[in-house]
């Protein structure tokens, strides 16, 4: 008796042409180029200052952080650490590794998608991918928000590969489902909740068996299911020590304030995290996604998409809806910029929207609208002001300026007033992101440095306690946003150690004022 090979399970091509390449390759290019462009405008920010925080310091340095402070993003301080042993430092330089992942994620989803549903949806989903509204303001942020999107991509497409191998009973299978494992065990270290994504694949993997039940179709997916399960076991074992640490750390998201269901959730979800800024347009992507799905269900010649379909969908639901039900009967652990790794599957999504009709002109026109349609907000995003209203640069330029015109051997000591904005802080956050300004600086406030302690930041000294000594310093500065108790009671301070001020300059939030010896 003859046997039939089995047909393709996982979509509608199973093989990458040249020319398929090439479309992935033009729009990776495409991302990178989108995503870096501007980058250097926005001032740096809280969040930013955070990962210069932990990049700065020695690999030994950041072990010791990494077991009392923020784990959960130690791995991308290392990868970074390495980045600037290479390219110096700059908020461009900071920034340019999330615009790459930008366009591998973009490339990545191109090869996804050909196989799931053909050519021209591929094309579509790598191009919305790019002008996403939380994919652009991603690109420029120096935090792993971009790198973790590419890891979800790349981490699907080796679950496709995998389980089409394993189905023609390929002797190479076992290969793509340790690389599965492998990802799976990184991008979950790059960030934690990346986890969640292996729930979404076995939601995949159970509705293509029931497919095949329901089609008696051959072979089964048995196989590949307990390929999952081996690579999910091993996953979780290697995380375990991983997820303890991190686990314990979870007082640092005391900003956090309880996750109420209401209008106020339902927009931060349905608007925040995948459309940024978009506000009352927002549910147009939303309509177009349904019309989509339910023209690949209903359509004949749209069917074989819906691999497609069943690989987006429960990736786009399932991590959101974990962690929000976490976050409300535990404790808070949602936040929008949190699920920008399943950005690329809403652009899946929309991707088989814009091509459900037959005509090339009409996605291509539809293609047009969209980035017309996004590029107030693209443009928005690349503002000197568009990161939390920071306006640090301008305070930095200022302060870089004003010492280079200091005779040579002048020595400076700093005082770290209020951080802008966030006044329970202060501008060491600043000086985190813009170094050089401050270089060569003696802090006055500093009472044990944030290596030492292994944290994020330093312990200083509060207004109640005594200035140190100022001896051997020429001039002190001041930078921070004025309070009832600063720099009033630094003055009075510095004043009684026989300093008086010199100059003052006010900068959008900041207060900055040198003084000199009486």
């Amino acid at each position: 008796m003859t046997r039939t090979a089995p047909a393709p399970t996982t979509g509608t091509s199973t093989r990458v042409g040249v020319s398929t390449l090439v479309w992935a390759a033009g729009i990776a290019v495409l991302g990178v180029v989108i995503g870096a462009a501007g980058s250097w405008i926005p001032a740096a920010w809280a969040d930013e200052a955070a990962t210069m925080s932990g990049v700065r310091r020695s690999i030994p340095e950041l072990w010791h952080m990494a077991h009392n402070v923020d784990g959960v993003h130690s791995f991308y301080y290392l990868l970074l650490h390495l980045w600037f042993e290479v390219v110096p430092y700059s908020p461009f330089w900071l920034r340019l590794p999330s615009a790459l992942a930008t366009g591998l994620a973009a490339g990545l989803a191109v090869l996804l998608v050909h196989r799931l549903a053909g050519v021209r949806p591929a094309i579509a989903t790598g191009i919305v991918y790019c002008v996403l509204p939380r994919v652009t303001f991603s690109a420029i942020e120096g935090r792993s928000n971009a790198l973790t999107a590419a890891a979800a991509v790349g981490l699907t497409l080796l679950l496709v590969i995998a389980v089409q191998k394993t189905l023609d009973r390929r002797r190479v299978a076992w290969a793509w489902w340790a690389a599965y494992t492998g990802v799976a065990i990184a991008g979950s270290v790059l960030f934690v909740y990346l986890a969640l994504i292996l729930v979404a694949h076995a939601v995949t993997l159970a509705i293509w068996q029931l497919r095949r039940i329901a089609r008696r179709a051959n072979p089964s997916m048995i196989r590949p299911a307990l390929f999952w399960v081996g690579a999910a076991v091993l996953t979780g074992a290697a995380l375990l020590p991983f997820v303890r640490v991190v686990s314990g750390q979870t007082a640092q998201l005391y900003w956090m304030g309880p996750l109420v269901i209401g209008p106020g959730l339902a927009r931060r979800v349905f608007v925040d995290q995948w459309f940024l800024g978009t506000g009352s347009w927002a549910p147009i992507p939303f309509a177009l996604m349904g019309i989509g799905i339910l023209a690949t269900l209903a359509v004949p010649r749209l069917r074989s998409r819906i691999p497609a379909i069943e690989v987006a969908l429960p990736i786009v639901v399932l991590p959101t809806v974990i962690v929000i039900a976490v976050s409300v009967l535990v404790r808070p652990f949602y936040d929008p910029r949190y699920f920008t790794f399943c950005t690329p599957f809403i652009a899946v999504l929309l991707g088989l929207a814009l091509t459900a009709l037959p005509w090339r002109t009409v996605t291509a026109a539809a293609l047009v609208v969209a980035a017309g349609f996004v590029a107030p907000i693209y443009l928005a995003q690349r503002t000197p002001t568009a990161k939390d209203d920071s306006t640090w640069n301008v305070a930095a330029a200022l302060i870089t300026a004003e010492r280079a015109e200091e005779p040579p051997g002048t020595v400076d000591g700093v005082y770290y007033g209020p951080l802008p904005s966030h006044t329970n802080r202060t501008t060491e956050f600043v000086a985190s992101s813009y170094p050089e300004a401050f270089a060569g600086m003696r802090d006055l406030t500093l009472k044990r440095d944030a290596i030492s302690i292994g944290q994020l930041w330093a312990e200083r000294y509060t207004t109640a306690e005594p200035l140190p000594s100022t001896a051997g310093l020429d001039r002190v500065w001041f930078v921070g946003e004025p309070t009832p108790d600063q720099p009033r009671i630094p003055e009075e301070q510095l004043a009684a150690q026989g300093w008086h001020v010199e100059r003052q300059w006010s900068e959008s939030a900041f207060s900055i004022i040198v003084f000199a010896k009486d």
